[in-house]
């Protein structure tokens, strides 16, 4: 009996989720009885959800058009991938890979994009580690706000109220095998952050898909609304999605960002983050997708504005931390909590693998208030920034391909545009009775 099979006996599954991921990072899929996914190897769906904007209108990718009728694909589950749905009783999750009729990878999913971006890295004799952490805020469903006002940053106290959801979660990512390493109270009154332990790049962005899928299922049904967006409110803290990374030797099994004889980064993780920093700019619509996103980088927010690195600094773009051979390792503070995590996780691991193969020596790490004064480049501070380097980037045009990069220049310019002809409540409470 095959292994996914056992699965669905021992755990007595009526219903298997096919879990895809869309262009702009949400979950999505079909729901299929157990007896029937047992029989049937692929699963077509329309091609639409890959150009699907963030209000739900449909745009182009190349041949999935109006033009074309957005034709089927067909969803091959992955069964290394299935997992309880520990919410939900007698269902399993497993992700698939896209192919099209003639059975050949579809270039627009981001999870064949960041297995690719992993077996370079193998194929360069390194096993690549990442860790996600991110931050989102659960809030009253009827008046969108908290329901409590005070902020609770690391206090075990103010944020009790939350707990029971937060166990929930937490108990429900243990039993679907996603490793849980803290959880704690953030910086804006409502907000919470909890961290995955480190994996490979596709099992880590695997399981930050499945944890904001059970983040919003479950906090549905404690009665509150879970929210990645990045800056909800402006007085109060973004939310963010830091990225840890390290690469281990695939012939010795050690950490090669740890020089053991100086007990410091090594040269190899100098030369990592040399390519993560000459990269950042032109990627860095990948971490900050949205209007929204580029109002969290401000001064004194905990958000990088430049493209800055230092030891331990929580202001800059790149924070390296050195604890050994089990824990040296760097973070990349740039993405908001929204960002797709597959092609973030794909071009930073690419970014930092030129960096190794050119050898890009980094500047010297900061050791001040980079708010103050940095002459460091500065990050995109909106979308039209980002856009015009991701378009002419090379660099993410190799890493993401032709097609997706394209697709994102399309979605984020239809995101700008909509934001642009908004008229909003601020306008509206400052000029419509002054003017």
């Amino acid at each position: 009996m095959p292994p996914i099979d056992r699965f669905i006996k021992d755990h007595a599954i009526e219903t298997v989720e096919l879990a895809v991921v869309d262009t702009h990072g949400a979950i999505r899929g079909k729901r299929i009885p157990a007896a029937v996914f047992q029989q049937t190897s692929q699963f077509a769906m329309s091609s639409g959800y890959f150009c699907l904007d963030y209000g739900l209108g449909v745009l182009s990718a190349g041949e999935y058009s109006w033009a074309s009728g957005y034709p089927d694909v067909f969803l091959v589950p992955d069964p290394d991938t299935v997992r309880l749905v520990p919410w939900r009783p007698g269902t399993a999750l497993v992700f698939c890979t896209v192919v099209d009729r003639a059975g050949h990878p579809v270039p627009l999913d981001p999870r064949l994009i960041l297995s690719r971006a992993e077996t370079e890295a193998r194929q360069a004799g390194y096993d690549a580690r990442f860790g996600l952490e991110t931050e989102f805020y659960l809030l009253d469903p009827g008046t969108l706000r908290p329901r409590h006002p005070r902020i609770p940053i690391y206090s075990l106290h103010d944020d009790s109220y939350l707990w029971p959801v937060l166990r929930d979660i937490q108990s429900a990512l243990l039993a679907a095998g996603v490793a849980v390493e803290a959880s704690g109270a953030e910086y804006g009154a409502g907000q919470v952050e909890i961290n995955l332990g480190q994996s490979t790049p596709l099992a880590a962005a695997d399981d930050l898909l499945f944890f904001r899928y059970a983040v919003k299922q479950i906090a549905a049904a404690h009665g509150y609304l879970a929210t990645f967006m990045a800056k909800p409110w402006a007085e109060s803290s973004g939310s963010g999605l830091h990225v840890h990374q390290s690469l281990r030797s695939r012939e010795t099994g050690r950490n090669v960002f740890w020089d053991a004889e100086s007990g410091e980064l090594s040269m190899q993780a100098r030369w990592y983050l040399g390519g993560l920093m000459h990269h950042a700019a032109e990627t860095s619509y990948v971490a900050v997708p949205t209007p929204n996103g580029y109002k969290r980088s401000a001064t004194y927010s905990f958000a990088p504005t430049h493209v800055t690195w230092g030891y331990d600094h929580r202001s800059v773009a790149l924070r390296a931390l050195v604890h050994g051979d089990s824990g040296t390792r760097l973070e990349h503070r740039v993405a908001a909590a929204d960002a797709n995590p597959y092609f973030l996780v794909a071009t930073q691991l690419l970014a930092g693998l030129a960096g190794l193969e050119k050898q890009l020596e980094p500047p010297p790490a900061v050791t001040s208030d980079v708010y103050a004064a940095t002459d460091a480049d500065p990050l995109p501070g909106n979308v039209s920034e980002a856009l015009a380097l991701l378009s002419g980037s090379t660099f993410a045009r190799t890493a993401l391909g032709d097609q997706v990069t394209d697709l994102l220049c399309q979605l984020g310019r239809a995101e700008q545009a909509a934001a642009d002809a908004e008229v909003s409540g601020w306008e509206r409470s400052r000029y419509l009775e002054s003017v």
